[in-house]
């Protein structure tokens, strides 16, 4: 008899051990990243069948959010300065139980450095620290409501002057920052238009940065527009996707007329070309490289 007991308990704790693999690899498949594998400055979809609030890649936590179709879906940025290699993402529920964890690979990407000659009068230009409060604020401002839909359109017609990622020295000499968003290249007054529906967060003018206007696009999606000769649009207003927000200008640290802009998920900067196809110009044939 107690042999008989010691095999029913062992049977019963291998069914629980099963129930638990399966359970397992049945919320692995309820909860998707696209793509697994991605370079350094770009985006991961995040998906999931079952409710799911947070993901988490390392310390970097973002929010999900439920959709008309009943998916939760989300943003995860890599950031530029984030370690390449081989990582969990993991799903969570409200009360922080691990839903479901999937692979990612972040890829080693090179970017390569860009001098930028300017103007003593331009390059001694510094942002005030109201203004960087006033950029913080907009960053780290995570909207419910989402406007964008796929695909975004480019905000001018011009190609890239100045690729995402470049290492930036000011007249030869290393800043230690690198370039958060990409260049246009546009003529002056030309119309600059919002690259999805959003709300208009910031408009002003700002130090480096001349004529800004900022749009937030709902669930962890922002963009930013830089160096305006003219700003169109007012704080609060709701825009819609190929609206004119502005116009080209060459206010702030610019060294000529060109649209700088920016794009934003969950508060990091990330390669707008991942998001609309642009075109290099034929004198920027420099690219990052991965390897």
């Amino acid at each position: 008899m107690k042999s008989q007991n010691r095999i029913h308990r062992a049977l019963y704790v291998l069914a629980g051990l099963l129930a638990t693999v399966v359970t397992s690899t049945a919320s692995a498949q309820e909860c998707t990243v696209k793509p697994g594998s991605i370079p350094l400055g770009q985006t991961v979809r995040l998906r999931c069948e079952v409710p799911a609030a947070t993901a988490r890649l390392n310390s970097r936590t973002v929010r999900l959010f439920k959709q008309e179709t009943g998916d939760w879906l989300g943003l995860m940025p890599v950031a530029v300065a984030d370690v390449p290699g081989d990582y969990p993402i993991e799903f969570l529920a409200e009360d922080g139980t691990v839903l479901a964890s999937v692979n990612l690979t972040i890829r080693k990407t090179v970017f390569p450095s860009q001098n930028v000659v300017l103007a003593p009068q331009i390059g001694a230009l510094h942002s005030t620290p109201e203004e960087m409060q006033t950029l913080t604020s907009f960053r780290d401002s995570i909207s419910d409501v989402k406007y964008w839909e796929d695909s975004l359109v480019a905000p001018v017609r011009g190609c890239v002057i100045s690729p995402f990622g470049v290492k930036r020295l000011h007249n030869g000499k290393p800043t230690g920052d690198f370039h958060a968003g990409i260049d246009q290249r546009a003529p002056a007054g030309t119309p600059i238009r919002a690259v999805a529906a959003g709300v208009v967060k910031i408009v002003q003018p700002f130090n480096v940065l001349g004529g800004t206007v900022a749009i937030d696009h709902g669930q962890g999606l922002e963009t930013m527009y830089l160096h305006m000769s003219k700003l169109n649009v007012e704080a609060g207003a709701r825009v819609n996707r190929d609206d004119v927000i502005g116009y080209v200008g060459a206010t702030g640290r610019a060294n000529g007329p060109h649209l700088h802009w920016v794009v934003y998920v969950n508060g990091v900067p990330v390669n707008p070309q991942q998001w609309v196809g642009l075109k290099s110009c034929g004198t920027a044939k420099k690219k990052s490289k991965e390897n």
